[in-house]
């Protein structure tokens, strides 16, 4: 009967990095904790602006008491993220029925069955194997190595939290660097290993709705707002190339800045040989969990043909729980008694994470019905003779900078609704600020707490905040400007729509 590797093979971690204590002092989330409910409840007795109804002023209230309460953490973000199913329904805003609908969306079950086959890759190591197997043959130096380790962790990124991979990269980088640099936890290459595994996943991420959060609030907000429903396939048109630019900016900027005055080390490669032979043969579980994992992702890549053989449409949350299903039916041996995945494995799922998206659409939802996005497009045609390069480069900027200070989901669904506005009252084309947008908000790298992988970087002690911030504002200008590039030259070839025409589905509403 095959069991998963014991913690002798492998890489043993040189430290183990530990969750980062909460960031937010107690005064912050006292206050933000009463602010909140006091902006909402100012939305009673304080008169609507002109050409806003009141519910929809209320419906706004609600949103600001959603962003204090995530910006200052006054609650977990999943209890925040529960406020519509009460709030909604109480202040006759929208039914239960209505407001909970969203809890159940495309997008909850495909987060649900790609955590699932996260879970599965950690609990067989398959990250391990992948990891080590592909650097033993990019260690030829240390640049190749680092080169290795970001494509690694950025592939690991696209398919897993980026709170998992770095919480799985995160050892074996420790490991190596132990390798290389005999303990010297000071030296450039540990620095330099440490923040690829921070980064690296932050930008794989950009690639897919799975990798991060941001990109699957977009996709569902498109999807409830304008009825327009964007593959995972159509997003990796644009969303690998963006990804594997950044990450070659990434390993430039770490080469130039950590790596390039480091002396050579000898043997490298056959070091990592002789690691990545301590993992032994691959188990039963291994495999299994391999062939699964590969299965969903190019049925993901070619959804459109496998929806043409079967004669039906797949769907991307379904192929993600048909993968999630064959790891818990897929037996270990013949006698049937053990499957890839039992349901004590399956208590790890993140189950905050579900009960915010829900939430998020919920607000989303609530905030188009009501015409609040219509009321900001109509405010916002003021800024129709501003040239829109310079307005798209505003808000990229702006929303990198948010995202430091507070979670970039909360940031992207705190403001998407805003750039629909934006989008309508320029009359352009809202992939054209929503996209950049939404990448943008997972490009926060200067500081600990702007992101788990940093925090995760940050805890093993080995980095200070200076040291972040320096390295990590170069590589947020290096992702903006990719991003804006890809904004304006990339997206709209690959997705086949003209940047400054506004499409019929995007034209404002009426509640």
């Amino acid at each position: 009967m095959s069991t998963p590797a014991t913690s002798s093979s492998g890489p043993t971690p040189a430290s183990t990095p530990e969750t980062p204590a909460d960031q937010t002092p107690a005064i912050v989330r006292q206050l933000g904790l009463a602010a909140g409910l006091g902006l909402f409840l100012l939305t009673f007795f304080i008169a609507p602006p002109d050409g806003m109804s009141a519910q929809a002023w209320r419906v706004c209230g609600l949103a600001l008491w959603m962003a204090v309460w995530w910006i200052t953490e006054a609650m977990p973000l999943p209890v925040t993220a529960l406020l519509p199913l009460v709030v909604l329904p109480l202040a006759n805003l929208m039914p239960l029925k209505k407001a909970s609908a969203h809890f159940a969306a495309d997008l909850i079950f495909l987060f649900l069955g790609g955590f699932i086959l996260s879970i599965a890759i950690q609990k067989w190591r398959v990250h391990e194997r992948i990891g080590l197997g592909l650097m033993r043959y990019a260690a030829w130096n240390l640049p190749t190595l680092l080169a290795g380790l970001l494509v690694v962790t950025g592939f690991m990124g696209m398919w897993m939290s980026n709170t998992a991979t770095a919480m799985v990269m995160m050892p074996m980088a420790l490991s190596l660097a132990a390798l290389i640099t005999r303990g010297d936890a000071t030296s450039p290459v540990t620095k330099t290993l440490i923040l690829a595994v921070a980064y690296a996943p932050c930008i794989g991420g950009l690639a897919t709705f799975i990798g991060t959060p941001t990109n699957a609030v977009l996709e569902g907000y498109v999807s409830k707002t304008y009825g327009v429903n964007l593959s995972l396939a159509q997003w990796m048109a644009f969303g690998v190339p963006v990804a594997v630019v950044l990450l070659a900016g990434c390993w430039l900027l770490l080469y130039f800045t950590l790596l390039r005055g480091a002396p050579a080390v000898a043997n490298l490669r056959p070091m990592l040989q002789t690691e990545y032979a301590k993992l032994g043969r691959f188990t039963t579980g291994e495999t299994i969990t391999t062939v699964i994992f590969l299965g969903c992702v190019q049925a993901w890549v070619f959804s459109d043909f496998w929806s043409g053989l079967i004669g039906a449409k797949i769907d991307d949350a379904v192929i993600a729980l048909v993968g999630a299903l064959a790891l818990f039916l897929t037996p270990l041996d013949r006698k049937f008694d053990r499957t890839v995945l039992s349901w004590k494995d399956a208590e790890k799922l993140p189950w905050g994470i579900l009960i915010f998206f829900g939430g998020s659409l919920s607000l989303s939802s609530a905030l188009t019905e009501t015409g609040v996005t219509r009321w900001l497009s109509q405010e916002l045609h003021v800024m129709h003779d501003v040239p829109v390069w310079l307005v798209v480069t505003v808000v990229v900027a702006l929303i990198v900078a948010v995202s430091e200070m507070m979670s970039n989901s909360a940031t992207i669904t705190a403001f998407l609704p805003i750039l629909a506005g934006l989008a309508g009252g320029l009359e352009i084309h809202p992939f054209l600020i929503m996209v950049p947008a939404t990448l943008a908000a997972s490009c926060a790298f200067m500081m600990p707490g702007a992101s788990p992988p940093n925090a995760i970087a940050f805890s093993t002690g080995r980095l200070s905040v200076a040291e972040m911030v320096k390295t990590g504002l170069w590589l947020n200008l290096i992702c903006a400007a990719g991003i804006l590039l890809a904004a304006f030259y990339l997206v709209p070839v690959i997705m086949g729509f003209d940047p400054l025409t506004m499409p019929s589905w995007a034209a404002p509403k009426s509640p």
